[in-house]
């Protein structure tokens, strides 16, 4: 497999052991960045937003007042002072968010509640002018915000006082105006204050399900996030609240340890900058073969890279699975070169066995496998040569009918004594012989 194809397909979305799919994490985090910063300007900038849409609203319908007394020449001259007085400080407003988080909505409400109680003092409760205190009651919970409850319910228990007061101590019909300019201006009032309402509180909703939206994404992100340091079937055990601990034991799974050969030097000798990019590119890669084989990568510590088969998922193949992933990573590596342009050799260790699985950790947790099988394949990785795949007796039953062995011989390895171990060298073609006969018997000593 060309090393620059399996790479690029590293940062497409991937499978995890689970079957699921495992998004990028870079791009998650860049993503779930950007969707946080959109979503605080937003917060911050939504109260203004519907503020400025509901004093736009109120410039309008002062102004039609004005109108309508031009119109009819039915000048009431207190009437006419009122209403633009009114306009101007309601086409202020929206210039106001700069001196004050409470300047705008209370210059708003404040100028709302004066016009309106005067312009009923003025003519009278047959108006309905008395409705938009009404209006101001339900707005201002929306231009002053959850934060400023207490202030918010205070101005409506005010818009419900004035509505008493008006409604007692003013007349119908003062004598100001006809009846029939009243009933217009009646008429000219309930469809401006629904007017008003449905529009703020349309674009208050929209804004809002934006925000949910933004929320939503970033929950999207975070689950991307914690699908790449999880397996999808531990992260959500994880979640559940009465699960404390998370640990399982497995029968039968098999482990595999790769190192790249003399990586001491190549990084003493390498830019930082290309180092990491190589080993990015080089990582890259062997995630797409993890992916693509159904497994699980438990870790990478500078150049070893561990991967599980059989866990969290158990699978019969599990044996098969990691030697075909093995024979795959060491022709990936091959095909590439380091910054230097020198091969990149790899020591590959496999193992089989039982083993324990867990999360351990609070603040950077991980995922991570221990067992008899775990050392074994570490001990094969590092006894290993150059460029082969070294597995002990155990693996070689499992594979020697699919796959081609050649007998290494008995090796010493730390911890375990003497060790028969094989060279995996690739898929048995057919007919071909179960295993290769080793060129001499060797010894190695951890």
């Amino acid at each position: 497999m060309p090393a620059k194809k399996s790479a690029k397909k590293c940062r497409t979305a991937r499978r995890s052991s689970d079957g699921l799919p495992r998004p990028d994490s870079v791009a998650a985090v860049r993503e779930q960045t950007r969707d946080l910063n959109q979503h605080y300007a937003h917060s911050a900038a939504r109260r203004a937003r519907v503020l400025s849409i509901a004093a736009l609203l109120a410039v309008l319908i002062s102004s039609s007042f004005i109108l309508v007394q031009f119109l009819t020449q039915a000048w009431i001259w207190q009437i006419t002072l009122i209403n633009i007085a009114a306009t101007l400080v309601f086409a202020t407003v929206p210039m106001l968010h700069r001196f004050g988080e409470l300047v705008a909505p209370l210059t708003f409400v404040g100028a709302a509640y004066v016009s309106v109680f005067a312009s009923c003092w003025n003519v009278g409760t047959g108006s309905g002018a008395q409705m938009f205190f009404l209006v101001g009651a339900c707005l201002v919970v929306l231009v002053l915000g959850i934060e400023h409850v207490v202030l918010a319910s205070g101005l409506a228990a005010l818009a419900a006082a004035l509505i008493i007061t008006v409604e007692f101590v003013v007349p119908r019909n003062t004598g100001a105006q006809s009846a029939w300019l009243q009933s217009l201006g009646f008429i000219i009032t309930t469809v401006s204050a629904c007017l008003l309402v449905f529009v703020t509180v349309w674009f208050a909703l929209r804004d809002t399900a934006r925000a949910e939206a933004v929320m939503e994404a970033q929950y999207d992100r975070s689950e991307a996030l914690l699908a790449n340091m999880l397996p999808v079937s531990v992260a959500d055990r994880l979640k559940e609240p009465e699960r404390n601990i998370i640990a399982d034991k497995y029968e039968e799974a098999s482990v595999l340890f790769a190192d790249i050969v003399g990586f001491t030097e190549r990084a003493s000798s390498t830019a930082p900058a290309d180092l990491v990019r190589f080993l990015d590119r080089l990582y890259s890669a062997f995630d797409a073969l993890v992916d693509k084989y159904g497994l699980e990568k438990i870790k990478v510590s500078g150049d070893s890279y561990m991967v599980v088969s059989g866990v969290p998922r158990p699978r019969p193949d599990h044996v098969q699975a990691l030697a075909d992933f093995a024979l795959d990573m060491v022709d990936v590596a091959a095909g590439m070169k380091d910054p230097h342009n020198r091969s990149v050799p790899l020591r590959v260790g496999l193992a089989t066995g039982p083993v324990v699985a867990g999360v351990v950790g609070s603040r950077r947790f991980f995922y991570d496998v221990w067992g008899d099988a775990v050392n074994v394949a570490s001990r094969m990785e590092s006894t290993d040569s150059v460029g082969k795949i070294q597995v002990p007796d155990e693996v070689y039953e499992r594979l020697n009918k699919d796959f081609v062995l050649q007998e290494r011989g008995h090796i010493n390895v730390k911890g375990k004594g003497v060790m028969r171990t094989w060279y995996l060298i690739g898929r048995k073609p057919i007919d071909e012989p179960t295993a290769v006969p080793a060129d001499e018997p060797n010894a190695a000593r951890v």
